[in-house]
């Protein structure tokens, strides 16, 4: 989705939306919140039907519903996007087999490739699939240039076409998994490549660790400060945690003031340790409105570590991250503790 509203009218959205996730209890994460962001603006009239109907019969949405709504009304664009990418490409690869008859067909093994990649294309494929596709075609056409064997000018033609088609699936991708207030990857983008890292950490041998950072007392940053400042701390975080990162960390936006890092070939020792400094970077900085120079107070973090165990799941290592997270709000806040803590207090964890 790609929202053009000015930051007054989106942080009054904003608000609107929160108000409306609290009453029902729906958890605050990316999905659920572009939900009522488009209820609340009026940019989705079939979700806004939807949604007033359920309302006045039964004055209530539950989570599921919210997912179910999502998947229906707001994911569509993107689905919807993928589906006409798909649709085009097949269009390039007939227009590239036209071209093959037209030498006599000499080009056998290559016709049965672009008919294979076409058959591939009728799937109901993702962004991931179609650009291996992509990159598959391109290497085929690519030889096939070389060789001779067709009009150049034809081949070059298709291909810029794929090369544009390759592009736009880019974009719908960055668009997909990118946070738009803070610049981050989102949630999205953990669901749909955290299975990578698994899989590197097992091909090499590395570890493969978690941490999950949630701002102490948020909300009272929005309540007195509103919530163009609390977007401002939002984006600030953020470039923080960039700044302690290094290599091939990421650093995503969970939900809401809670950011996930990724750290490849990182033990937990090693994860806790970084953990550790973000605490005392947050500790250290001096937070100011930059309208009027006044100091906004301490901006603290609570941070929870978790290491991966080859083979479990991403909601199961994002769980003991977010219980170790619990057991450092719980203790004071502003501190990190690891799933090592949590097992110490509670062998059966």
């Amino acid at each position: 989705m790609n929202y053009s509203d000015t930051i007054e009218q989106s942080s009054e959205y904003l608000r609107m939306a929160l108000d409306h996730m609290g009453r029902h209890r729906i958890p605050v994460d990316p999905e659920n919140y572009s939900v009522w962001y488009e209820y609340v603006s009026g940019r989705n009239e079939p979700l806004k039907l939807v949604i007033d109907d359920v309302l006045s019969k039964t004055r209530s949405v539950t989570p599921e519903l919210n997912k179910s709504l999502y998947e229906k009304y707001v994911a569509t664009d993107y689905k919807q996007i993928i589906k006409k990418i798909r649709i085009e490409l097949r269009k390039v690869l007939d227009t590239i087999l036209n071209h093959v008859v037209d030498t006599g067909g000499e080009l056998t093994r290559f016709s049965t490739m672009i008919n294979i990649y076409s058959q591939r294309l009728k799937d109901d494929l993702d962004a991931e699939a179609i650009q291996k596709v992509v990159e598959d075609i391109l290497v085929e056409t690519d030889a096939i240039n070389r060789s001779g064997l067709l009009l150049k000018e034809r081949i070059v033609a298709s291909t810029r076409e794929i090369e544009s088609l390759r592009t736009e699936l880019e974009k719908v991708k960055m668009e997909a998994t990118t946070d738009a207030l803070t610049g981050l990857r989102n949630r999205r983008y953990l669901e749909t490549n955290f299975g990578r890292e698994a899989e590197h950490a097992l091909k090499t041998g590395s570890d493969l660790s978690l941490i999950m950072c949630d701002l102490d007392h948020f909300k009272r940053i929005n309540d007195r400060y509103g919530h163009l400042i609390g977007d401002r701390v939002l984006r600030t975080s953020a470039r923080m945690l960039i700044d302690c990162v290094k290599g091939r960390d990421i650093v995503i936006r969970y939900g809401g003031e809670e950011f996930v890092i990724v750290l490849p070939e990182t033990p937990l020792k090693g994860a806790i340790r970084l953990a550790e400094h973000i605490c005392t970077y947050f500790k250290t900085m001096n937070w100011k409105r930059k309208d009027t120079e006044e100091s906004i107070g301490h901006v603290h973090v609570s941070l929870g570590v978790s290491q991966y165990r080859h083979g479990e799941s991403l909601k199961s290592l994002i769980a003991r991250a977010d219980k170790a997270l619990y057991l450092a709000k719980v203790s004071g806040r502003c501190r990190v503790t690891s799933e090592e803590d949590v097992f110490k207090l509670d062998p059966m964890s």
